[in-house]
């Protein structure tokens, strides 16, 4: 008579060590800044023996912050595309408030819904100290994970048209860093604002709507 061996039980996936050392990163980046993090210590973090694992899957920290950027990007898109096709069936492409919202609407619920603020954190403290270096986002090498991203941001400039070239895309960096700090500073203490998060994100995008529209300062004003 045969006897049937019992196989075992299958065990849990594993985190990649490539999403671990991503994920670990963000975490860092966003408690230390980004410059403040080391690719050992991100090792270490990731519990990664080979000191070099950051070097033989991104390259350098650099690298490694565009795949932060690229990893979560891929998550929200999904978030914008629908955002995105419920603006085109109300007849809203003009106006900024949803604009906005398919850019911003994604990182809000990913902190609403499921608690994560170190991607927020880490973008701020990318568009404070690397943006401005020249450092590179997915949405600047068109990336497939920044399609929605990218089409938001050409809805914005057809919607601003009238400040010029160049200002629409200035501007959207300096509300982004609004939003992603306004969301930062409330996650550190909700019970300073005493509202719920929802209307918090709401407020934002009020002042977000009011800031990126302002015509600029004319010639005659300009020293005043």
């Amino acid at each position: 008579m045969s006897t049937k061996t019992l196989s075992k039980p299958k065990a849990e996936p594993q985190i990649e060590t490539r999403e671990r050392l991503i994920l670990e990163a963000e975490r860092l980046f966003a408690e230390k800044g980004i410059d403040g993090v080391t690719m050992r210590m991100i090792c270490e973090a990731a519990g990664q023996k080979f000191a070099g694992s950051v070097q033989y899957h991104f390259g350098d920290l650099e690298g490694l912050l565009y795949a932060v950027f690229e990893y979560r990007e891929e998550q929200l898109q999904p978030q914008r595309l629908a955002i995105l096709e419920e603006t085109r069936e109300h007849g809203l492409t003009g106006d900024l408030r949803q604009i906005l919202r398919v850019l911003f609407e994604p990182n809000f619920r990913m902190y609403a819904e499921n608690g994560n603020i170190s991607y927020m954190r880490c973008h701020a403290a990318y568009l404070t100290t690397h943006r401005p270096r020249g450092v590179d986002h997915p949405v600047d090498r068109a990336s497939p994970a920044t399609s929605a991203m990218r089409e938001a941001m050409d809805l914005l400039d057809r919607r601003l048209a009238v400040l010029g070239p160049d200002l629409p895309t200035r501007r959207l960096e300096c509300v982004g860093t609004m939003f992603l700090l306004g969301m930062v500073e409330f996650a550190a203490n909700p019970s300073r604002y005493a509202i719920p998060v929802e209307r918090w994100y709401d407020e934002l995008l009020d002042m977000m709507v009011q800031a990126i529209a302002v015509l600029p300062r004319g010639a005659n004003s300009a020293g005043r």
